[in-house]
């Protein structure tokens, strides 16, 4: 089917319309100061996932393609639209509001409790009412220095300023698309552009995970195409954004010269050593802390601590997923060319299948490679992790705690993304008899 067909330009528009119709609504109601009920965002959320995967399905049934212009264009306006609204269900910008202004005040925000600065007059007028939003106040910020020199450097351009945040955002955002762009068809790059989750989470939210995720992908494009000097920048920026992309640090830097190791190392000393001279502090800590203690939204943990104790189970599947890791790390580096960027959806996907901890937003590690290579699973998990936000919070009528997910809603999640895992294998399966 030609671009220029009739039907082509008009399914777009619709779909296109449809969407930002829907985000429209949805920036309005979030700006509304009674907050955002959880059943319209759960209706606004499946309804957009509907619309998303109905019209790929079309354009795959039709044989057609979408022009990379009209993806971009519709996935611009949808973040406008978030820029324009407020954030949903969450108070985390609260905390990267925060960071900023410890930063100015105390040339670090690392170890700094915000509930011992509630008596104090130490932070600017502007900066005070923060400290009644942010979550987890007895802790000191778990934000890796990286972020931490974005957040500061939206302070200076406009103090405590959540769009201007969301907008920085929003650039690594589409700088994901523009990257993915060049690797996949457009109908593909759909799937992410226009994905209910990276707009909530990232546009009207303004979860910093995407900047870790664009620099990844960046990282490892770049490998991919030789720049192993660029791809040793961005994995360390990666690294210093959040730890999860050190996965990545392996497939760039093995078998490497020793000066692209150096340019690692130095670049993440360049990163921390300012905020550790300062106070003595940085965001492992805090990170520690999380791992041996916090759980969210982890059906298949849960599971697994009913069966050991939970610290024994952090260990277990901290030694599964490692085993995995190193499994597939080997089989990469038997079989794959330098060329290839390795399935850190694989990767991420066992890692938060293991993990005592699963928010909804942490999904977006693994969206850019199902972009690559299609699962069912992944873009699966897009739509039901929205469930997560079925908690004790957004449901005061419920027996829940504050920061618990009901269990209905954490097995359905897994059970989902499990029946998409049985459809993928199936259909891999097919396509393998029908190439012999």
């Amino acid at each position: 089917m030609a671009k220029s067909d009739p039907k082509f330009i008009v399914s777009s528009t619709i779909a296109g319309t449809v969407l930002t119709v829907v985000y429209a609504i949805v920036a309005d109601l979030s700006r509304d100061s009674s907050g955002f009920d959880l059943v319209y965002f759960l209706a606004a959320y499946g309804f957009s996932a509907a619309v998303v995967l109905s019209y790929w399905a079309w354009l795959y049934k039709q044989h057609c393609d979408l022009s990379f212009g009209i993806v971009f264009f519709w996935a611009l306006i949808f973040r406008l639209l978030g820029i324009w609204g407020e954030p949903i269900l969450e108070d985390d910008y609260f905390r990267y509001l925060l960071d900023a202004c410890l930063f100015v005040t105390y040339g670090s925000p690392y170890g700094i409790a915000p509930e011992t600065l509630f008596l104090s007059n130490a932070l600017t007028p502007e900066c005070e009412p923060l400290l009644s939003g942010v979550n987890n106040p007895h802790l000191s910020t778990i934000y890796a220095p990286f972020l931490q020199y974005i957040f500061v450097f939206a302070h200076l351009i406009s103090p405590v300023n959540l769009d201007l945040l969301q907008g920085i955002v929003v650039l690594f955002d589409l700088a994901i698309i523009l990257m993915l762009g060049k690797l996949a068809p457009a109908r593909m790059v759909m799937l992410y552009a226009w994905c209910p989750l990276v707009v909530k989470e990232f546009a009207f939210t303004a979860h910093p995970d995407i900047i870790g995720v664009a620099l990844l992908f960046g990282a490892l494009l770049s490998k991919s195409r030789g720049k192993i000097a660029w791809a040793c920048i961005l994995v360390t920026l990666a690294a210093c954004t959040k730890i999860l992309a050190a996965a990545a640090l392996p497939f760039i830097l093995y078998r490497q010269p020793i000066r692209y190791w150096l340019i690692a190392l130095a670049g993440a000393g360049l990163l921390y050593l300012p905020l550790l001279i300062q106070h003595q502090h940085s965001d492992i800590e805090i990170l520690a802390h999380f791992a041996k203690t916090w759980r969210f939204n982890a059906p298949f943990f849960s599971l697994l601590s009913g069966l050991l104790n939970d610290q024994t189970a952090r260990y277990v599947a901290m030694v599964v997923f490692l085993s995995w890791y190193a499994y597939y790390f080997t089989r990469y580096q038997a079989i794959q060319s330098a060329t290839d960027i390795p399935r850190m959806d694989w990767i991420f996907g066992i890692l938060f299948l293991l993990s005592p901890v699963l928010n909804a937003w942490y999904w977006v590690w693994i969206l850019p490679f199902a972009v690559i290579w299609p699962s069912a699973w992944a873009w699966t998990g897009s739509v039901v992790l929205a469930l997560s936000y079925m908690i004790g919070l957004n449901l005061p009528d419920s027996q829940l705690q504050d920061y618990e997910v009901a269990p209905l809603a954490q097995w359905a999640q897994l059970i989902s993304v499990a029946i998409a895992l049985l459809i993928d294998y199936r259909h891999r399966r097919i396509r393998s008899f029908s190439h012999h």
